[in-house]
């Protein structure tokens, strides 16, 4: 995979990202930001930076991996392939739901919308800023979701999402052929083993059998390519977290 480093969180600059992990083909200016730092402008401009990137590298026939410090990279990641004229099915790893809207959150944080933005619900500046059209829920798969807001729960439930565990429970209804995006949220692993995280949730699967599942997801789909929302770098100072996640992705990532 060609790799890209998009070292922002929110629109925010984020230091530290690279620490614990190999280096990456392209990293992203944090000029992008400039001094309208956290705004709606910001994280478009991020996202159209991610978006070309991603293009770029599917034009060569490379695959492309972008690690960002929140989910709604995902975002530039499918507006990239759509200048390529692809509309992928998307695999999305998860402890949280990420799909609240203005009209049901209560702390209007963005990077709680981005999968709700993606499939056309609530407020889509950001995806009209890149020229992503919504995917319809049904070319959705969304793996984990441990921790739901009540709102978000029923949102979901009433979706067209395929929600699932774990993605063994649906690799066999994986077309080999299918072009997939993959979008995986460092905190789907147990804080346990992946402990810097902001938003930690308890439970889930440990990062060996996330690492697993993953080997075995690389195996039978058709992957374009790989985002990753990380760890808080602030909180790993060892870099502990950063090297037990990158070795769990280290199969997509090496795909």
């Amino acid at each position: 995979m060609r790799k890209c480093l998009a070292p922002f969180f929110i629109g925010h600059e984020e230091p530290g990202l690279h620490r614990g992990i190999p280096p990456f083909d392209v990293v992203l200016s944090q000029n992008l930001v400039e001094h309208d730092s956290g705004s709606k402008t910001a994280i478009n401009r991020i996202n159209r930076a991610i978006r070309d990137f991603v293009a770029e590298t599917v034009v060569t026939g490379e695959k492309p991996l972008v690690l960002c410090g929140d989910c709604l990279s995902a975002i530039g990641c499918l507006a990239g392939l759509k200048k390529c004229g692809i509309q992928p099915y998307l695999m999305w790893f998860d402890a949280h739901g990420d799909f609240h809207t203005f009209e049901t959150t209560i702390s209007t944080h963005l990077g709680g919308m981005p999968l709700a933005m993606i499939t056309g619900r609530g407020d889509n500046c950001l995806l009209s800023a890149v020229g992503l059209a919504p995917l319809p829920d049904e070319k959705v798969y969304y793996i984990g979701g441990r921790n739901l807001e009540p709102r978000e729960k029923e949102a979901l439930e009433a979706s067209g999402i395929r929600r699932v565990e774990r993605v063994t429970e649906i690799l066999e209804f994986l077309h080999p052929l299918s072009p997939l995006w993959v979008h995986f949220d460092t905190d789907y692993i147990n804080p346990n083993d992946a402990p810097a995280m902001r938003y930690p949730a308890l439970g889930g699967i440990s990062a060996q059998e996330a690492k697993s599942d993953l080997n075995a997801l690389s195996k039978k789909a058709n992957i374009l390519g790989l985002s990753i929302s990380s760890w808080a770098p602030s909180l790993d100072v060892e870099a502990r977290t950063a090297t037990t996640c990158w070795d769990t992705i280290s199969d997509l990532a090496s795909a």
